[in-house]
């Protein structure tokens, strides 16, 4: 479609070799470019005073994610790829594609409106108990044999029971259940206070060996 224009590509494949990010945005950042196609790796922290279109493929993808951050990392992505338009003196325009324009996440982020988005995802998390509303902990144990997998959850999880104010999610299958031919399982324990978490986690120390892993605070269940 535009045969004349000069292309550059960013992603993890053509920015393996040392020093070749910083090249290609040096010579983004200096107009040698008509075009940027490339990943997520685009949308922070960079400066393109020519930039004055941004368009988005898929921006729903990352809403089907299993993670209940899922919203909250689409809206900052979104919100952060479209600053990349019109950040010199020429104005920006930023479209979207997408089979979910209603959901708060891609509504909020076209109108870079964050107190819109925090006032509908905070009730969610507070009713389902998860951060900023609720402390977390993830049990993740793997073996060869499922079943071996799942009964290390489920020790962890009596003792677990001991403990007043948790809410124990699992043993359940992790989000990618098979790797490298080893079985995944995770068990997750929430608790409005942190003290509780802190508790739990002291009668219940993951045993050493590395089959069974403990990740307080976790930033992502897919791991």
């Amino acid at each position: 479609l535009f045969p004349s224009a000069r292309i550059l590509r960013l992603d993890r494949d053509t920015t393996s070799r040392r020093g070749a990010l910083e090249a290609a945005l040096l010579a983004a950042e200096h107009g040698e470019v008509d075009l940027l196609v490339g990943t997520q790796m685009l949308a922070k922290g960079h400066t393109f005073p020519k930039l004055t279109l941004v368009g988005i493929l898929g921006a729903d993808q990352g809403l089907k994610i299993p993670d209940f951050r899922a919203a909250e990392r689409t809206f900052q992505l979104l919100t952060q790829v479209a600053g990349r338009a019109g950040r010199a003196d020429r104005p920006g325009r930023v479209i979207l594609q997408t089979y979910a324009p209603d959901h708060p996440a891609i509504a909020h982020a076209v109108n870079q409106d964050f107190e819109g988005f925090a006032a509908t995802e905070l009730p969610y998390r507070e009713a389902l108990a998860y951060p900023p509303c609720a402390a977390l902990a993830l049990y993740r144990a793997e073996s060869e044999d499922p079943r071996q997998a799942k009964e290390a959850l489920e020790s962890i999880k009596a003792r677990l029971g001991r403990v007043a104010g948790l809410r124990l999610l699992g043993p359940m299958e992790a989000p990618v259940a098979r790797l490298k031919d080893r079985w995944r399982f995770q068990l997750l324990v929430k608790s409005p206070r942190r003290e509780a978490i802190g508790e739990a986690l002291g009668l219940a120390p993951p045993p050493p060996g590395g089959g069974l892993r403990l990740d307080r605070d976790p930033q992502s269940f897919s791991v």
